[in-house]
Protein backbone atom coordinates (compact mmCIF):
# COMPACT_ATOMS: atom_id res chain seq x y z
CA UNK A 1 0.00 0.00 0.00
CA UNK A 2 1.44 3.38 -0.97
CA UNK A 3 1.66 6.33 1.31
CA UNK A 4 -0.70 8.33 -0.92
CA UNK A 5 -3.47 5.73 -0.88
CA UNK A 6 -3.36 5.52 2.89
CA UNK A 7 -3.62 9.22 3.33
CA UNK A 8 -6.24 10.49 5.76
CA UNK A 9 -7.43 14.09 6.09
CA UNK A 10 -6.17 16.09 8.99
CA UNK A 11 -7.15 19.28 10.70
CA UNK A 12 -5.05 21.13 8.10
CA UNK A 13 -7.63 20.25 5.41
CA UNK A 14 -11.23 20.32 6.91
CA UNK A 15 -13.00 20.37 3.52
CA UNK A 16 -11.22 17.22 2.47
CA UNK A 17 -12.23 15.65 5.77
CA UNK A 18 -15.94 16.46 5.16
CA UNK A 19 -15.85 14.98 1.67
CA UNK A 20 -14.13 11.86 2.91
CA UNK A 21 -16.77 11.43 5.64
CA UNK A 22 -19.61 11.77 3.11
CA UNK A 23 -17.98 9.13 0.92
CA UNK A 24 -17.58 6.86 3.93
CA UNK A 25 -21.29 6.91 5.02
CA UNK A 26 -22.80 7.37 1.55
CA UNK A 27 -24.98 10.33 2.43
CA UNK A 28 -24.24 12.35 -0.67
CA UNK A 29 -25.10 9.54 -3.07
CA UNK A 30 -28.38 8.40 -1.35
CA UNK A 31 -29.83 11.62 0.01
CA UNK A 32 -31.99 12.55 -3.01
CA UNK A 33 -33.82 9.15 -3.07
CA UNK A 34 -33.21 7.30 0.17
CA UNK A 35 -34.42 10.03 2.53
CA UNK A 36 -37.72 10.50 0.69
CA UNK A 37 -38.39 6.74 0.73
CA UNK A 38 -37.49 6.57 4.39
CA UNK A 39 -39.83 9.43 5.18
CA UNK A 40 -42.67 7.70 3.29
CA UNK A 41 -42.03 4.46 5.15
CA UNK A 42 -41.98 6.30 8.46
CA UNK A 43 -45.26 8.05 7.68
CA UNK A 44 -46.85 4.76 6.63
CA UNK A 45 -45.65 3.11 9.83
CA UNK A 46 -47.08 5.93 11.93
CA UNK A 47 -50.40 5.65 10.10
CA UNK A 48 -50.40 1.87 10.59
CA UNK A 49 -49.83 2.23 14.32
CA UNK A 50 -52.60 4.81 14.58
CA UNK A 51 -54.84 2.59 12.47
CA UNK A 52 -54.22 -0.34 14.80
CA UNK A 53 -55.26 1.86 17.70
CA UNK A 54 -58.45 2.82 15.85
CA UNK A 55 -59.07 -0.83 15.03
CA UNK A 56 -58.72 -1.83 18.68
CA UNK A 57 -61.21 0.88 19.63
CA UNK A 58 -63.56 -0.26 16.87
CA UNK A 59 -63.44 -3.88 17.95
CA UNK A 60 -64.25 -2.88 21.53
CA UNK A 61 -67.49 -1.14 20.52
CA UNK A 62 -69.50 -4.25 21.42
CA UNK A 63 -71.66 -2.44 23.96
CA UNK A 64 -72.94 -0.04 21.29
CA UNK A 65 -74.38 -2.81 19.15
CA UNK A 66 -73.47 -4.57 15.88
CA UNK A 67 -74.01 -1.56 13.62
CA UNK A 68 -71.75 0.65 15.75
CA UNK A 69 -68.99 -1.98 15.52
CA UNK A 70 -69.29 -2.10 11.73
CA UNK A 71 -69.28 1.69 11.37
CA UNK A 72 -66.15 1.95 13.53
CA UNK A 73 -64.37 -0.72 11.46
CA UNK A 74 -65.27 1.03 8.18
CA UNK A 75 -63.96 4.36 9.48
CA UNK A 76 -60.71 2.75 10.66
CA UNK A 77 -60.15 1.14 7.25
CA UNK A 78 -60.83 4.40 5.45
CA UNK A 79 -58.38 6.24 7.68
CA UNK A 80 -55.56 3.75 7.15
CA UNK A 81 -55.76 3.87 3.35
CA UNK A 82 -56.53 7.61 3.26
CA UNK A 83 -59.40 6.37 1.10
CA UNK A 84 -61.92 8.20 -1.02
CA UNK A 85 -64.54 5.92 0.48
CA UNK A 86 -64.81 2.86 2.66
CA UNK A 87 -67.74 0.46 2.74
CA UNK A 88 -68.89 -2.77 4.33
CA UNK A 89 -71.60 -4.86 2.70
CA UNK A 90 -73.40 -7.86 4.16
CA UNK A 91 -74.55 -11.16 2.77
CA UNK A 92 -78.27 -11.87 2.55
CA UNK A 93 -78.22 -14.12 5.62
CA UNK A 94 -76.91 -11.31 7.79
CA UNK A 95 -79.76 -8.93 6.98
CA UNK A 96 -81.91 -10.74 9.53
CA UNK A 97 -79.92 -9.02 12.27
CA UNK A 98 -81.41 -5.61 11.39
CA UNK A 99 -78.22 -4.33 9.78
CA UNK A 100 -78.39 -2.03 6.75
CA UNK A 101 -77.55 -3.48 3.37
CA UNK A 102 -74.30 -1.52 3.24
CA UNK A 103 -72.40 0.85 5.55
CA UNK A 104 -70.46 3.63 3.79
CA UNK A 105 -67.94 6.13 5.15
CA UNK A 106 -66.25 9.02 3.37
CA UNK A 107 -67.50 11.20 0.54
CA UNK A 108 -69.62 8.38 -0.87
CA UNK A 109 -71.68 8.25 2.31
CA UNK A 110 -72.90 11.81 1.92
CA UNK A 111 -73.41 11.50 -1.81
CA UNK A 112 -75.33 8.24 -1.64
CA UNK A 113 -77.82 9.19 1.07
CA UNK A 114 -81.07 10.67 -0.10
CA UNK A 115 -82.74 13.70 1.38
CA UNK A 116 -85.40 11.46 2.90
CA UNK A 117 -82.82 9.79 5.13
CA UNK A 118 -82.72 6.49 3.22
CA UNK A 119 -79.71 4.21 3.34
CA UNK A 120 -76.73 5.44 1.29
CA UNK A 121 -76.07 3.72 -2.01
CA UNK A 122 -72.80 1.77 -2.28
CA UNK A 123 -70.02 3.24 -4.43
CA UNK A 124 -70.14 2.17 -8.12
CA UNK A 125 -67.14 -0.14 -7.80
CA UNK A 126 -68.33 -1.83 -4.62
CA UNK A 127 -70.62 -4.45 -6.16
CA UNK A 128 -68.00 -5.78 -8.55
CA UNK A 129 -65.33 -5.76 -5.83
CA UNK A 130 -67.58 -7.58 -3.36
CA UNK A 131 -68.44 -10.29 -5.89
CA UNK A 132 -64.77 -10.85 -6.70
CA UNK A 133 -63.72 -10.98 -3.04
CA UNK A 134 -66.48 -13.44 -2.12
CA UNK A 135 -65.65 -15.65 -5.10
CA UNK A 136 -61.92 -15.59 -4.34
CA UNK A 137 -62.50 -15.92 -0.58
CA UNK A 138 -59.54 -13.56 -0.20
CA UNK A 139 -58.38 -9.99 -0.87
CA UNK A 140 -58.69 -8.51 -4.36
CA UNK A 141 -57.25 -5.32 -5.89
CA UNK A 142 -58.82 -3.06 -8.52
CA UNK A 143 -56.40 -1.17 -10.76
CA UNK A 144 -56.28 2.58 -10.39
CA UNK A 145 -56.88 3.21 -14.06
CA UNK A 146 -60.18 1.39 -14.12
CA UNK A 147 -63.50 3.24 -14.05
CA UNK A 148 -64.33 4.18 -10.49
CA UNK A 149 -60.70 4.38 -9.37
CA UNK A 150 -58.47 1.93 -7.59
CA UNK A 151 -59.85 -0.09 -4.70
CA UNK A 152 -59.13 -3.11 -2.51
CA UNK A 153 -61.56 -5.49 -0.80
CA UNK A 154 -61.42 -8.46 1.57
CA UNK A 155 -64.15 -10.92 2.63
CA UNK A 156 -65.38 -10.90 6.21
CA UNK A 157 -65.63 -14.43 7.71
CA UNK A 158 -68.18 -15.22 10.40
CA UNK A 159 -68.69 -18.66 11.97
CA UNK A 160 -67.19 -20.46 8.98
CA UNK A 161 -69.16 -18.46 6.41
CA UNK A 162 -68.62 -15.16 4.60
CA UNK A 163 -70.77 -12.53 6.27
CA UNK A 164 -69.84 -9.74 3.88
CA UNK A 165 -67.04 -7.67 2.36
CA UNK A 166 -64.90 -4.77 3.60
CA UNK A 167 -63.66 -2.50 0.77
CA UNK A 168 -61.90 0.86 0.40
CA UNK A 169 -61.57 3.19 -2.58
CA UNK A 170 -57.96 4.33 -2.96
CA UNK A 171 -56.82 7.86 -3.61
CA UNK A 172 -55.48 8.71 -7.06
CA UNK A 173 -52.03 7.27 -7.84
CA UNK A 174 -52.03 5.48 -4.47
CA UNK A 175 -50.18 2.21 -4.35
CA UNK A 176 -51.03 -0.86 -2.32
CA UNK A 177 -48.34 -2.82 -0.56
CA UNK A 178 -48.58 -6.30 0.83
CA UNK A 179 -48.63 -4.90 4.37
CA UNK A 180 -51.71 -2.84 3.48
CA UNK A 181 -53.52 -5.93 2.23
CA UNK A 182 -52.52 -7.78 5.39
CA UNK A 183 -54.00 -4.99 7.52
CA UNK A 184 -57.23 -5.02 5.49
CA UNK A 185 -57.55 -8.82 5.78
CA UNK A 186 -56.79 -8.69 9.50
CA UNK A 187 -59.34 -5.94 9.98
CA UNK A 188 -61.99 -7.89 8.03
CA UNK A 189 -61.29 -11.06 10.05
CA UNK A 190 -61.44 -9.25 13.37
CA UNK A 191 -64.57 -7.40 12.24
CA UNK A 192 -66.33 -10.73 11.79
CA UNK A 193 -65.33 -11.80 15.29
CA UNK A 194 -66.37 -8.45 16.75
CA UNK A 195 -69.68 -8.61 14.90
CA UNK A 196 -70.34 -12.07 16.30
CA UNK A 197 -69.46 -10.84 19.80
CA UNK A 198 -71.73 -7.83 19.39
CA UNK A 199 -74.64 -10.04 18.34
CA UNK A 200 -73.94 -12.44 21.19
CA UNK A 201 -73.77 -9.56 23.65
CA UNK A 202 -77.01 -8.12 22.27
CA UNK A 203 -78.76 -11.48 22.66
CA UNK A 204 -77.30 -11.87 26.14
CA UNK A 205 -78.53 -8.43 27.13
CA UNK A 206 -81.99 -9.26 25.79
CA UNK A 207 -82.02 -12.50 27.76
CA UNK A 208 -80.83 -10.68 30.88
CA UNK A 209 -83.61 -8.11 30.55
CA UNK A 210 -86.17 -10.89 30.08
CA UNK A 211 -84.87 -12.67 33.18
CA UNK A 212 -85.05 -9.45 35.17
CA UNK A 213 -88.61 -8.84 33.99
CA UNK A 214 -89.54 -12.44 34.79
CA UNK A 215 -87.98 -12.06 38.23
CA UNK A 216 -89.95 -8.88 38.88
CA UNK A 217 -93.16 -10.55 37.77
CA UNK A 218 -92.42 -13.55 39.96
CA UNK A 219 -91.80 -11.33 42.99
CA UNK A 220 -95.00 -9.43 42.24
CA UNK A 221 -96.93 -12.69 41.88
CA UNK A 222 -95.51 -14.00 45.15
CA UNK A 223 -96.48 -10.81 46.95
CA UNK A 224 -99.98 -10.86 45.45
CA UNK A 225 -100.42 -14.47 46.53
CA UNK A 226 -99.15 -13.65 50.02
CA UNK A 227 -101.70 -10.85 50.35
CA UNK A 228 -104.42 -13.15 49.00
CA UNK A 229 -103.55 -15.83 51.57
CA UNK A 230 -103.57 -13.26 54.37
CA UNK A 231 -107.00 -12.01 53.31
CA UNK A 232 -108.30 -15.54 52.98
CA UNK A 233 -106.90 -16.92 56.21
CA UNK A 234 -107.69 -13.94 58.43
CA UNK A 235 -110.19 -11.35 57.19
CA UNK A 236 -112.44 -13.71 55.23
CA UNK A 237 -112.51 -16.30 58.02
CA UNK A 238 -113.37 -13.67 60.61
CA UNK A 239 -116.23 -12.38 58.47
CA UNK A 240 -117.52 -15.94 58.00
CA UNK A 241 -117.44 -16.44 61.76
CA UNK A 242 -119.38 -13.22 62.26
CA UNK A 243 -121.98 -14.38 59.74
CA UNK A 244 -122.33 -17.77 61.47
CA UNK A 245 -122.79 -16.13 64.86
CA UNK A 246 -125.39 -13.75 63.46
CA UNK A 247 -127.25 -16.68 61.92
CA UNK A 248 -127.19 -18.42 65.30
CA UNK A 249 -128.66 -15.31 66.91
CA UNK A 250 -131.35 -15.09 64.24
CA UNK A 251 -132.48 -18.67 64.91
CA UNK A 252 -132.94 -18.13 68.64
CA UNK A 253 -136.44 -17.94 70.12
CA UNK A 254 -137.99 -14.75 71.44
CA UNK A 255 -135.73 -12.36 69.54
CA UNK A 256 -137.35 -8.90 69.46
CA UNK A 257 -138.23 -7.71 65.98
CA UNK A 258 -135.93 -4.64 66.07
CA UNK A 259 -133.00 -6.82 67.16
CA UNK A 260 -133.87 -9.45 64.55
CA UNK A 261 -133.95 -6.82 61.83
CA UNK A 262 -130.50 -5.57 62.81
CA UNK A 263 -129.15 -9.12 63.00
CA UNK A 264 -130.46 -9.91 59.50
CA UNK A 265 -129.05 -6.64 58.15
CA UNK A 266 -125.69 -7.28 59.80
CA UNK A 267 -125.58 -10.79 58.37
CA UNK A 268 -126.26 -9.38 54.91
CA UNK A 269 -123.43 -6.89 55.31
CA UNK A 270 -121.09 -9.65 56.50
CA UNK A 271 -121.99 -11.80 53.50
CA UNK A 272 -121.46 -8.85 51.13
CA UNK A 273 -118.07 -8.19 52.71
CA UNK A 274 -117.12 -11.86 52.30
CA UNK A 275 -118.09 -11.71 48.62
CA UNK A 276 -115.97 -8.62 48.06
CA UNK A 277 -113.02 -10.11 49.94
CA UNK A 278 -113.24 -13.29 47.89
CA UNK A 279 -113.42 -11.33 44.66
CA UNK A 280 -110.26 -9.48 45.69
CA UNK A 281 -108.59 -12.76 46.64
CA UNK A 282 -109.37 -14.33 43.27
CA UNK A 283 -108.08 -11.26 41.43
CA UNK A 284 -104.88 -11.23 43.46
CA UNK A 285 -104.32 -14.98 43.21
CA UNK A 286 -104.59 -14.91 39.42
CA UNK A 287 -102.37 -17.96 39.00
CA UNK A 288 -104.84 -20.32 40.66
CA UNK A 289 -103.17 -20.47 44.09
CA UNK A 290 -106.60 -20.56 45.81
CA UNK A 291 -107.97 -23.96 44.82
CA UNK A 292 -111.51 -24.06 43.46
CA UNK A 293 -112.41 -27.12 45.52
CA UNK A 294 -111.30 -25.33 48.67
CA UNK A 295 -113.44 -22.29 47.83
CA UNK A 296 -116.49 -24.49 47.21
CA UNK A 297 -115.85 -26.31 50.49
CA UNK A 298 -115.95 -22.97 52.31
CA UNK A 299 -119.31 -22.13 50.72
CA UNK A 300 -120.70 -25.45 51.94
CA UNK A 301 -119.29 -24.93 55.44
CA UNK A 302 -120.84 -21.47 55.55
CA UNK A 303 -124.29 -22.83 54.64
CA UNK A 304 -123.98 -25.84 56.91
CA UNK A 305 -123.70 -23.55 59.93
CA UNK A 306 -127.12 -22.03 59.26
CA UNK A 307 -129.17 -25.00 58.08
CA UNK A 308 -129.85 -28.66 58.79
CA UNK A 309 -129.40 -29.52 55.13
CA UNK A 310 -126.93 -32.36 54.55
CA UNK A 311 -124.33 -31.09 52.09
CA UNK A 312 -121.54 -32.88 50.20
CA UNK A 313 -118.84 -31.99 47.68
CA UNK A 314 -117.17 -34.18 45.04
CA UNK A 315 -114.70 -33.41 42.27
CA UNK A 316 -113.66 -35.41 39.18
CA UNK A 317 -110.80 -34.85 36.76
CA UNK A 318 -107.48 -33.04 36.93
CA UNK A 319 -107.75 -29.47 38.26
CA UNK A 320 -106.35 -26.66 36.12
CA UNK A 321 -105.69 -22.97 36.82
CA UNK A 322 -108.60 -20.67 36.02
CA UNK A 323 -108.71 -16.92 35.46
CA UNK A 324 -109.60 -15.06 38.63
CA UNK A 325 -112.95 -13.80 37.31
CA UNK A 326 -114.03 -17.26 36.14
CA UNK A 327 -112.92 -18.79 39.43
CA UNK A 328 -115.01 -16.29 41.39
CA UNK A 329 -118.03 -16.66 39.10
CA UNK A 330 -118.16 -20.46 39.52
CA UNK A 331 -118.06 -20.11 43.30
CA UNK A 332 -120.86 -17.52 43.22
CA UNK A 333 -122.98 -19.74 40.95
CA UNK A 334 -122.62 -22.61 43.42
CA UNK A 335 -123.51 -20.28 46.30
CA UNK A 336 -126.67 -18.95 44.63
CA UNK A 337 -127.78 -22.44 43.61
CA UNK A 338 -127.36 -23.77 47.15
CA UNK A 339 -129.17 -20.77 48.64
CA UNK A 340 -132.03 -21.45 46.24
CA UNK A 341 -132.14 -25.07 47.46
CA UNK A 342 -132.16 -23.98 51.11
CA UNK A 343 -134.92 -21.41 50.64
CA UNK A 344 -137.28 -23.06 48.17
CA UNK A 345 -136.62 -26.76 47.55
CA UNK A 346 -137.62 -28.24 50.90
CA UNK A 347 -134.76 -30.69 50.53
CA UNK A 348 -132.91 -32.72 53.15
CA UNK A 349 -129.80 -33.42 51.06
CA UNK A 350 -127.87 -31.46 48.48
CA UNK A 351 -124.60 -32.08 46.68
CA UNK A 352 -122.09 -30.08 44.68
CA UNK A 353 -120.09 -31.90 42.01
CA UNK A 354 -117.24 -30.34 40.04
CA UNK A 355 -116.17 -31.99 36.78
CA UNK A 356 -112.92 -30.94 35.07
CA UNK A 357 -113.67 -31.58 31.40
CA UNK A 358 -111.31 -31.67 28.42
CA UNK A 359 -112.28 -28.20 27.24
CA UNK A 360 -113.93 -26.67 30.27
CA UNK A 361 -115.48 -27.23 33.67
CA UNK A 362 -118.94 -28.44 34.73
CA UNK A 363 -120.66 -27.62 38.03
CA UNK A 364 -123.63 -29.74 39.15
CA UNK A 365 -125.81 -28.77 42.13
CA UNK A 366 -128.41 -31.44 42.98
CA UNK A 367 -131.01 -31.87 45.76
CA UNK A 368 -133.75 -34.28 46.80
CA UNK A 369 -136.41 -31.59 47.17
CA UNK A 370 -139.73 -31.04 45.43
CA UNK A 371 -138.79 -28.36 42.94
CA UNK A 372 -140.15 -28.27 39.38
CA UNK A 373 -137.27 -28.26 36.87
CA UNK A 374 -139.43 -26.83 34.05
CA UNK A 375 -140.55 -23.90 36.15
CA UNK A 376 -137.00 -23.32 37.39
CA UNK A 377 -135.73 -23.35 33.80
CA UNK A 378 -138.31 -20.70 32.81
CA UNK A 379 -137.25 -18.55 35.77
CA UNK A 380 -133.61 -19.07 34.80
CA UNK A 381 -134.29 -17.87 31.24
CA UNK A 382 -136.56 -14.98 32.31
CA UNK A 383 -135.22 -11.58 31.17
CA UNK A 384 -135.98 -10.02 34.56
CA UNK A 385 -135.90 -11.42 38.10
CA UNK A 386 -139.25 -12.34 39.60
CA UNK A 387 -140.18 -12.50 43.26
CA UNK A 388 -137.74 -14.34 45.45
CA UNK A 389 -135.86 -15.96 42.56
CA UNK A 390 -133.48 -13.10 41.94
CA UNK A 391 -130.57 -15.53 42.49
CA UNK A 392 -131.53 -17.55 39.38
CA UNK A 393 -131.20 -14.44 37.24
CA UNK A 394 -127.79 -13.84 38.78
CA UNK A 395 -126.77 -17.39 37.87
CA UNK A 396 -127.96 -16.89 34.29
CA UNK A 397 -126.05 -13.60 33.96
CA UNK A 398 -122.81 -15.12 35.23
CA UNK A 399 -123.11 -18.19 32.99
CA UNK A 400 -123.90 -16.03 29.97
CA UNK A 401 -120.95 -13.77 30.73
CA UNK A 402 -118.62 -16.79 30.71
CA UNK A 403 -120.01 -18.17 27.46
CA UNK A 404 -121.45 -21.23 29.21
CA UNK A 405 -124.78 -23.03 29.52
CA UNK A 406 -127.09 -23.79 32.45
CA UNK A 407 -130.01 -26.24 32.56
CA UNK A 408 -132.33 -27.74 35.19
CA UNK A 409 -133.36 -31.40 34.99
CA UNK A 410 -135.20 -33.99 37.07
CA UNK A 411 -133.06 -36.43 39.04
CA UNK A 412 -133.76 -40.13 38.57
CA UNK A 413 -134.07 -40.61 42.35
CA UNK A 414 -136.22 -37.53 42.77
CA UNK A 415 -135.33 -33.92 43.16
CA UNK A 416 -133.76 -31.36 40.84
CA UNK A 417 -130.33 -31.01 39.29
CA UNK A 418 -128.73 -27.83 37.91
CA UNK A 419 -125.85 -28.42 35.49
CA UNK A 420 -123.62 -25.51 34.47
CA UNK A 421 -120.91 -25.97 31.82
CA UNK A 422 -118.31 -23.28 31.17
CA UNK A 423 -115.61 -23.47 28.48
CA UNK A 424 -112.09 -22.62 29.56
CA UNK A 425 -111.97 -20.05 26.79
CA UNK A 426 -114.82 -18.11 28.39
CA UNK A 427 -114.53 -14.48 29.35
CA UNK A 428 -112.99 -13.98 32.78
CA UNK A 429 -114.60 -10.65 33.29
CA UNK A 430 -117.85 -11.80 34.90
CA UNK A 431 -117.83 -11.19 38.63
Amino acid sequence: MSTESAWLPTERDPEAARVALERLVGIRSSKPSFYAAWREKSARLDRTIETLERISIALCATLDGPQAVCEAVVQAAGYHFNARWAAMGFSSGVDAHDLPRVIVAGAAAGAGASASGAEPEPPPAFGELAARALAARGPVVRKGGAEGGGAVAAPMPLRGELAGVLAVGLAEDAGVESSDLSILVTLANHAGVALHNAWSFQELEGTRRQLEETGRRQLLSQERNRIARELHDSVAQHLLTIGMNLEWCRRQDFVPDPVLARVVASKGLARSAVDEIRAAIFELASDGQIELRRALREVIDELRAGTRLELSLRTFGAPRPLPGGMHHAIVQIAREALFNVVRHAGATRASVTLHWLLGGVALVVADDGGGDPRRLQRLLEAPRPTGEHFGLTGIADRVRGLGGTAAFARRRRGGVRLRVEIPLGGSPGCS
